[in-house]
Formats: C-alpha cells, sequence, structure tokens
C-alpha cells in the first residue's frame, strides 16, 4: 500500500508546500512511511550541516503526520533526537518512520534519517503521540485566556 499523506495544519494553509519541505511522503504498509526531502540551505547551524532543531522539527512532523494519514488526531507528548553525524544541507535525504508499540490513546514512534543511497543513520528519533481528546484545543484556549487576564 502507498498513499499519500496529508499536510500538516500550518502547511495547508493557502497553497503552501511543507515548511521542512517533506513535500514526497508516503506511507508503505500500516505500521512504517517514507519521506524524501531536502535541508535547505537556510537551516544551516554550521557551514553547509543542517541545524539540529530542523532536524527535530522534521522528525516531529513526519512521524506525527504518519498518524495522521491514519485518521489519528494526535499531539507529541514527548521527542527525543539521536544527532548521530552531520546532516548536510542540499542534499536527498530520505527519513523513515514506524510505530513501534499501540497502547491505547498512545503511538510509540521511531524515526531514521540518511542520506538517499546511504544506509548510515544520521540522525534517528523516538517519541510518543497521544490521540486528541475532542476538547483538546478547548482547553488550551482556555488556559491562555486565563493567563491572559491575569498577566499585568
Amino acid at each position: 500500500m502507498k498513499d499519500n499523506i496529508a499536510l500538516c495544519r500550518g502547511c495547508r494553509v493557502g497553497t503552501r508546500a511543507c515548511r521542512f519541505g517533506a513535500n514526497d511522503f508516503v506511507a508503505i504498509g500500516n505500521n512504517e512511511g517514507r519521506v524524501r526531502l531536502t535541508c535547505p540551505s537556510d537551516f544551516q547551524g554550521g557551514p553547509n550541516v543542517a541545524h539540529g532543531g530542523w532536524i527535530s522539527g522534521v522528525f516531529d512532523d513526519a512521524l506525527g503526520r504518519f498518524l495522521t494519514h491514519g485518521g489519528l488526531l494526535t499531539v507529541t507528548a514527548s521527542l527525543t533526537i539521536d544527532f548521530l553525524m552531520p546532516v548536510p544541507v542540499e542534499r536527498p535525504l530520505i527519513l523513515a518512520v514506524r510505530i513501534e508499540e499501540v497502547d491505547g490513546r498512545r503511538r510509540i514512534m521511531s524515526g531514521s534519517l540518511r542520506l538517499e543511497g546511504d544506509d548510515r543513520d544520521r540522525a534517528t528519533a523516538r517519541g510518543v503521540w497521544v490521540e486528541r481528546r475532542p476538547d483538546h484545543f478547548d482547553r488550551h484556549r482556555a488556559q491562555i485566556t486565563e493567563l491572559k487576564a491575569s498577566a499585568p
């Protein structure tokens, strides 16, 4: 099975493409997906090397987006990134995602980032995504309203 995966909410606004460059994203079966992408040069953290924030953001987006494809609306509960080797900018990359475990509303996910054609992981991720309750954002809006009301 190979299906296109929808863009995240932020990227669906207008006709923008994915802000992380993860436009070529496909699901392979029910528990695995892959995305082809390239880190743009304006996300350099060092000379010709991707910034760790870009790498972290790409993992958060791709792992969560895979669940959205399966019809689950989730939020990230935790995300751990291991930076193993430099990730060069402007080079084709493959980010693999996998559902490792399902525990009620929780999905334990893993991911790996490699140069296209290379079998060595440049970075890996592991995290937990929790299926959102219907009032998830209502609760957050109420908290923000309360904070604004109590601000000096």
